[in-house]
């Protein structure tokens, strides 16, 4: 289903789903793909349960990272993966087991430091585990079910009652009828095999929902792609010379082993990836290997085993140990015996030089991750650009009987305009071309923001031309209280900005990217934004792997360009334009500065070209005047003075 945002896709799915749910005893498991939707849809299904005078007992899950109160301020878990946690919990919990049954005292004590960095090897138990064991799990779901706390409020009781958050989501997952969970719960195969344990239902009793589903595809392809970074490799020969190095059966020394890959990740990516990525010729990276080994295919899976067994021998010293499980050397022996089999034409191999010099086998078939939703008794797939449908459809392998529901706004058209500049364009070759181009693109911005008399959002289609605009000429015309995205700018830090910045009555403009965090993932209520600039048509960019999925889906759909280049670039565009209309007394105006804007007349019903905009911005806006002068100057530092940047 595609809906605009704020027409309702989530009560109008949720609704009719527990209803459907409680009669047929199923459970509904609606995946997010980020924290703020997993909140709105728990508050939804509270509003529900209060409508039906009767509690809808949910639960929110979240990683094990996230809700893990004992190892939060152990610096070696802090770049664990979930596998790795997992371990470290798994043998925490057995000893509180051991203790709670009189074997062992439980160590460490309930009294835990409160602060600072705590060392691995001090902690055995977990007094958090201990009390999770010791709670009277009706007494709970009774207590929680008038309230149905968001996963931050569930967190903070269980912090509060000294409980472990995550375990004890899992001892109320049975008892809910709704369980919220980001995509990974359901699409890696190990988690989702232990959710379905945790639900106590198979995969024909569980009604699915997909929320934000545009993001899908992308996440699914990532989820079977393998790298193997040059980082990885050193990283691994480091690890052995440490422990000292061995020799490999009729072979190389292992250190030997992982100079030779290292220098062959290390050739393949400077002499290919001469931008971003490069696709690798066909074997040429066994091919390099073996030459530079001397040796067959049947010896490098020999010393390819040992490499991996001594890696997971070394993980399970460390385990032993209390430390971190980890091997490098095991991680990357398992990636290179998987690399031979991940082969097109559901794969193709490239060398990509960012964001981290790799080899990289990237998988282009999005439909065998997605299989495990056909499993399922029915699902729902919502977004606000999930259009063109068919392309979704085809890319997840849904099938051709899958229905399909676009829903138009049902907003007040005349809330909304939506306007082109046929005398600008970002074309790659124009801007390249013309070398004044971005200084004339600075210019008119300035001209159309001093139009504005509401507080705009300005998106570019990259970090890179937004940086370039300001520095030819935008920066110097830019008033004080403005905000600006940056790339690496910590998520954190970045949500508590733009909050003061949509609090800030001065605030007049906000400089992101099109498809960032500004543009898709936060809501502008009411006069918190009124106006979008879009400079630019946010095209993917042409990478080897971009071209490698188009040629893919042009064999397997027919609709290469159309769902590759087409399609990402005009959901990136509806995701900008929809952070004006959020409700029925939102109003707003986008502007799309480029020339191209018409391709995508279809996705925005009532584009037409701008015309005079100080004329359109009075009769919209009411008469209201400009915010800001584009005379003003910024201080030494070149910045505006009161710009919100990182810390």
């Amino acid at each position: 289903m595609n809906a605009p945002t704020g027409s309702g896709k989530t009560v109008a799915t949720l609704a009719p789903l527990l209803e459907h749910a409680e009669a047929a005893d199923h459970k509904i498991l609606y995946l997010v793909r980020t924290h703020s939707q997993e909140v709105q849809v728990l508050q939804e299904a509270r509003v529900i349960g209060h409508r039906l005078e009767r509690p809808v007992v949910a639960v929110g899950l979240q990683g094990r990272a996230r809700r893990c109160f004992l190892l939060e301020n152990v610096a070696e878990v802090k770049s664990a993966t979930a596998e790795e946690h997992g371990k470290l919990c798994a043998d925490r919990k057995r000893a509180t087991e051991r203790a709670m049954a009189g074997e062992a005292p439980l160590v460490p004590s309930p009294e835990l430091p409160e602060g600072g960095e705590i060392d691995l090897t001090d902690l055995d138990g977990c007094p958090y585990y201990a009390r999770v064991l010791q709670t009277d799990v009706d007494e709970l779901v009774e207590r929680l079910g008038a309230k149905l706390p968001t996963p931050t409020e569930f967190d903070q009781l269980s912090r509060d009652e000294n409980l472990c958050a995550y375990e004890l989501a899992k001892k109320l997952v049975p008892r809910a009828r709704l369980v919220t969970a980001p995509y990974a719960f359901f699409f890696h195969p190990h988690i989702r095999r232990s959710l379905y344990s945790w639900m106590g239902v198979p995969p024909e009793r569980v009604d699915l929902v997909i929320d934000e589903a545009h993001n899908l595809p992308g996440q699914l392809r990532d989820l079977a792609s393998v790298a193997l970074p040059q980082e990885s490799v050193r990283r691994a020969r480091s690890e052995v010379a440490e422990r000292g190095d061995f020799q490999l059966p009729d072979g190389p020394s292992a250190t030997r082993f992982f100079d030779i890959v290292g220098a062959a990740v290390e050739e393949l990516v400077h002499a290919l990836a001469r931008e971003e990525d490069a696709v690798l010729p066909p074997a040429v990276f066994e091919d390099a290997l073996l030459t530079a080994l001397g040796g067959t295919s049947h010896r490098l899976d020999t010393w390819l085993g040992a490499l991996a067994t001594w890696g997971e021998n070394l993980r399970d010293e460390k385990r032993r140990e209390r430390h971190l499980p980890r091997s490098w050397a095991h991680t990357v022996a398992l990636t290179l015996l998987s690399w031979p089999q991940l082969e097109p034409p559901g794969y193709v191999k490239v060398a990509t030089r960012t964001p981290r010099p790799a080899l990289e086998a990237y998988s282009l078939d999005a439909s065998g991750p997605a299989r495990p939703i056909l499993e399922c008794h029915t699902s729902v797939h919502l977004s606000g650009t999930l259009a063109p449908l068919e392309e979704y459809r085809d890319t997840l392998g849904l099938g051709a009987n899958a229905r399909l529901l676009d829903v138009p706004s049902h907003f007040p058209p005349e809330h909304r305009r939506l306007l082109y500049d046929p005398s600008v364009t970002t074309r790659f070759e124009d801007l390249r071309q013309d070398s004044h181009a971005t200084a004339k693109i600075a210019d008119r911005l300035v001209e159309v923001l001093a139009c504005l008399p509401v507080k705009t959002a300005v998106f570019f289609p990259s970090f890179d031309l937004l940086h370039r605009v300001l520095d030819a000429g935008l920066q110097s015309s830019l008033p004080g209280n403005v905000f600006i995205e940056y790339s690496k700018m910590p998520t954190g830090d970045l949500w508590r900005s733009i909050e003061g910045w949509k609090r800030d009555p001065e605030g007049t403009v906000l400089l992101g990217v099109t498809g960032g965090r500004l543009a898709e993932g936060i809501d502008y209520p009411d006069e918190e934004l009124e106006a979008v600039v879009i400079v630019g048509i946010p095209y993917p960019k042409p990478t080897a792997k971009n071209e490698a999925l188009r040629r893919f889906l042009d064999a397997s759909t027919g609709h290469g360009w159309e769902y590759t280049v087409e399609a990402p670039a005009a959901r990136a565009i509806v995701q900008a334009c929809g952070r004006l209309i959020r409700s029925e007394h939102d109003r707003g105006l986008a502007i799309i500065l480029d020339k191209r804007a018409p391709t995508f007349a279809r996705w925005l019903p009532g584009l037409e070209p701008m015309g005079d905009l100080g004329a359109t911005t009075r009769a919209f806006y009411g008469g209201r005047r400009a915010r800001w002068s584009p005379s003003k100057r910024p201080t030494e530092s070149g910045l505006p003075s009161d710009a919100a940047l990182p810390p």
